[in-house]
Parts: C-alpha cells; sequence; structure tokens
C-alpha cells in the first residue's frame, strides 16, 4: 500500500447554535484510529479529544461528548481492548458504551457502536458529535481510474468464513469496520494515504474473500434547464392506496414537497443517515418523486393516474452516493415490498455488488428502472446496462431524441424528457429536462401496470412495456428508442384492461 506525508491540518471542535448538535470540521490526520469489533487502536500527538472522538465517527460511531470537557490528548494504544482503550484516552472523564452485532457467514461478533463522554457524573451534558457529511473521493494514485471513496472497500467473505478469520484479516491490513450492508458486504476503511483501487485487487486474492472492490461513488447528473420554463402549477393526485402494493422507490436525493403539494408517499428512509428525517437539500429527488407520484406529467405526455412513493435518500447534500449506500437503499425497497424501482441517475463503472443486488431485487418481484445517462455517449451507464433493468432514453414533447440522452443496444425504450416543477433542482422551479424525468415517468407508468397485474414478474413486466411502446426512429428496436416511445397511445395500450 501507498502512503501520503500527513498534513498538518487539524480538526476543531465548533459549537453551533442547536444545543442538541455539535460538530467536528476540517482534516484530521494527526489522530489514527483503526476499530475491529472489540479492539481499539488509536495513535495521537496533541490533539484535541473532539477530533479523536471524530475519528471514531467517521468510523460508524454515534458518538457524543461533552463540549466542555475538550481537551488535549497524547496516546499511543495499538491494538487495545475498547474499553481498556476508551478509558485510557478519556482520563479522568466518564463513558459509557453500546455494543452492536455484526452478522458474518459462520457467526457473528461485537462491536462499539456508540460511547458518550462526559464529566463525571454528567451524562446529560453529552451532545451528538457528527463526522463530516462529505464523502472523500478519488481516482485512485494516478488519478484516473474509477471515482470512488477514498481509502474505502468493499468485500465479501466465503462462506463459513469464521469470525476469527475475518478479524484478522482485517488487522493484516491495519484497517476499520465501518458498515456491512445485505448480502453479507462489509465496508472497510484502509489507513491514512492507501489505495483503495490496488487494495481491493489484493484482497480478492485473499482465501477468505469471495469479491472485493472500492466503494465506488455516483454523482447526480448536472441539471439541464429548458427552454420555455414557467412555474408548475400547484396540484394533487387523485386519492391513491398508500400501501407498498404497486409503489415506485424513488432512490435519489429525498422528499421535501413545496407548500400546497401533496402526493401519496408509501414511506420514507434515509439512506445515507439512517434515523434520520428525510429531506431534500437539492430538489432532483423532490422533481422525479412528484413525476413517479403522478402529481407532475411530463410534456404532452399522458397521465398514469396516482401511484405511492417510497422516498429512499439515497444522495448526500452535494449529489454525490456511495455503492455502499446504494446497496443498503436497493435492499431497503425490495424488503418494503417496492413494485418499481427508480433510479434517475447513472455511472461508467460497473460493479459486481450493485449487479447482485438489483438482480435480487429483481428475484423478488420488483421491476428496476434505470437512466441511460444525460450524455450521447453510445455506451451503457449502470444500473441502467445491467440485465433485465429498464433502461430509459429520453425524447423531446414532438417525439424526437433528446439531443442529450445516451444511446446504444441497452436501451430498452424512450419516454419524455422534459416538465414543468414547482421546485428546482439547485436552481428555481421551472422546466427541466433528461432521462431522469422519462425514467421516472415510465416507472410510475410500470407501477400502473403492476397495480393492475400483481403476480407478474418483471420479465413480463418489461415484456408488456415493449409491446405497448410506439415504434419510432429505426423500424423494429433501435439504439435511441429501444422498442420504441412510451407516448400517449403507448400508454393507453398499457394501462388498458385486454378486451374479453
Amino acid at each position: 500500500m501507498s502512503r501520503a506525508r500527513p498534513s498538518q491540518n487539524r480538526w476543531r471542535a465548533l459549537a453551533v447554535t442547536t444545543p442538541l448538535v455539535w460538530f467536528a470540521t476540517g482534516a484530521s490526520f494527526g489522530a489514527e484510529v483503526a476499530l475491529r469489533g472489540e479492539r481499539l487502536s488509536i495513535r495521537t500527538e496533541n490533539e484535541p479529544l473532539s477530533a479523536v472522538l471524530g475519528e471514531l465517527a467517521r468510523l460508524g460511531v454515534r458518538v457524543m461528548m461533552d463540549p466542555a470537557a475538550d481537551r488535549m490528548v497524547t496516546v499511543t494504544l495499538p491494538d487495545r481492548a475498547a474499553d481498556s482503550a476508551l478509558s485510557a484516552l478519556i482520563a479522568p472523564l466518564d463513558s459509557m458504551v453500546s455494543w452492536s452485532v455484526v452478522p458474518g457467514p459462520a457467526g457473528g461478533f461485537r462491536q462499539l457502536s456508540e460511547i458518550r463522554v462526559f464529566a463525571p457524573g454528567r451524562p446529560e451534558r453529552a451532545r451528538p458529535l457528527e463526522a463530516p457529511r462529505r464523502l472523500e473521493l478519488s481516482r485512485g494514485a494516478d488519478g484516473r481510474g474509477p471515482l470512488h471513496v477514498e481509502r474505502e472497500v468493499l468485500v465479501a467473505l466465503r462462506s463459513g468464513t469464521p469470525p476469527s478469520e475475518f478479524l484478522r484479516f482485517l488487522a493484516a491490513w491495519d484497517a476499520s469496520l465501518v458498515g456491512w450492508a445485505p448480502g453479507g458486504i462489509y465496508r472497510i476503511r484502509l489507513p491514512r494515504g492507501s489505495d483503495a483501487l490496488a487494495a481491493a485487487e489484493r484482497m480478492g486474492t485473499d482465501p477468505i474473500v469471495r469479491a472485493a472492490e472500492a466503494n465506488y461513488a455516483i454523482r447526480l447528473p448536472a441539471p439541464a434547464v429548458a427552454e420555455g420554463s414557467a412555474p408548475a402549477a400547484a396540484g394533487m393526485p387523485a386519492s391513491a392506496s398508500t400501501g407498498a402494493a404497486g409503489s415506485v422507490a424513488v432512490l435519489d436525493t429525498g422528499l421535501t414537497l413545496p407548500p400546497g403539494w401533496s402526493i401519496a408517499l408509501a414511506g420514507a428512509w434515509d439512506a445515507v443517515r439512517p434515523g434520520e428525517p428525510v429531506r431534500d437539500p437539492l430538489g432532483h429527488g423532490t422533481q422525479m418523486a412528484l413525476i413517479a407520484s403522478g402529481a407532475v406529467v411530463p410534456d404532452q405526455a399522458a397521465p398514469v393516474g396516482a401511484t405511492p412513493v417510497l422516498a429512499i435518500r439515497t444522495f448526500d447534500d452535494h449529489g454525490v452516493t456511495s455503492n455502499f449506500d446504494v446497496l443498503r437503499a436497493v435492499s431497503f425497497a425490495a424488503d418494503s415490498g417496492a413494485a418499481v424501482l427508480s433510479m434517475s441517475w447513472g455511472t461508467d463503472t460497473p460493479s459486481e455488488f450493485l449487479r447482485a443486488a438489483i438482480a435480487e431485487a429483481q428475484g423478488r418481484g420488483v421491476v428496476v428502472v434505470a437512466a441511460a445517462g444525460n450524455e450521447p455517449l453510445g455506451r451503457p451507464y449502470y444500473p441502467a446496462g445491467y440485465p433485465g433493468v429498464i433502461a430509459v432514453a429520453a425524447a423531446m414533447p414532438d417525439g424526437r431524441p433528446w439531443d442529450q440522452s445516451n444511446y446504444g443496444e441497452f436501451v430498452v425504450v424512450a419516454a419524455p424528457a422534459t416538465a414543468q416543477f414547482p421546485v428546482g433542482y439547485e436552481g428555481p422551479p421551472g422546466r427541466y429536462a433528461g432521462t431522469s424525468t422519462a425514467t421516472a415517468y415510465t416507472a410510475a407508468a410500470l407501477a400502473q401496470w403492476r397495480a393492475r397485474h400483481p403476480g407478474a414478474t418483471p420479465a413480463q413486466a418489461a415484456e408488456a412495456l415493449a409491446r405497448a411502446v410506439t415504434d419510432a426512429g429505426e423500424a423494429g428496436r433501435d439504439p435511441r428508442y429501444g422498442y420504441g416511445l412510451l407516448d400517449a397511445a403507448a400508454v393507453t395500450r398499457l394501462l388498458t384492461p385486454p378486451a374479453r
């Protein structure tokens, strides 16, 4: 592993206006912390205690601390029992700790999940201390590799691997276990200066490892404002069941409805910060939820009816997500019984873990719809390019292909690309364009079809869509329209019950 020379930047504790939360800011390069089950390593020289505990927060531990108890600390505690290491770090302060159980192929093990640090006898003074919310991104040592979360690798273990072997594996890499996702995927954070791409390749050769890859990162497409923008009128969809049957899971930036608007909501969950209320600081997720719910209808498109939406916040405040968070979001959607999964974004970096998670969701009956991409590259974007995924290209109101829509043999259908929105995406309300809108609209139509055919498989849903769309462009399937255009006539064919 390559190592970078430490920077002299420091963290500082900053009290904010709310009495309930305080944040660690900046970047800590003096404190080195590694967490593996019940073992903890700490090395720091003349650093604020808040900076050291902030490193624990980066590793997924919930940290609460009395801001007045902050002080400078110098310790070297290699591979100690977590209780012992924490006592040595915070003395003479008091602490309370909680543990979680990490599941494994052949049994689980305990790992530190929460610590509260406070002056003796004053636990009520502890306030949440949170790690920075922005992902640290990298493209590898040469700067030309796939975008990923710096120093993070996702690992799947071989069947029968005992916890002791996994913990020895982590110790050999001087790595920390940050979290785990359904499907037996473990998120590992490497020491400072490590190259995650190179480490993932080497980890994949370990006898206990079934698969390993860097924790790839995905950015939302940039906003595309269409000509003729005007505010959208407030509206409300017709009443619809708020149960999960026929619902669309929208994996995006969250949901914050503008005043005067309402949609049928099947639920909401934050995959980025589990446990927090779902919100949408960027607007893209709200736009997609409005389309998927039927509250906003694309230009010249046919209304498909009111559809309940499961809003899953998958991207952070900066429009970035990691494969780890996407894996959790896909699993949550499937567990919640969503009929259709809508992903109005993509990347040119394929992931075996994400492909497998989508295949698992499809096997449980979920129809997966994804954007072909907002760059005319002529090659697959992912997840749209995975088997069985309905990849959606974009068309203008007159049926012509949108000039920025991606194309290729992976495209399944094209759908209306422009709509008037009452909320902007990193901008004011108005008319926006993109394969994002086309994807959410296609997902809404398929959810309505699934509500009419509750026992149908994802393959049957795709076949019904292919039969219903209007042939456009070259005769038969072509790279820009796929099987055809989801225009008003196609929606009628898709959703009209067959004659008896």
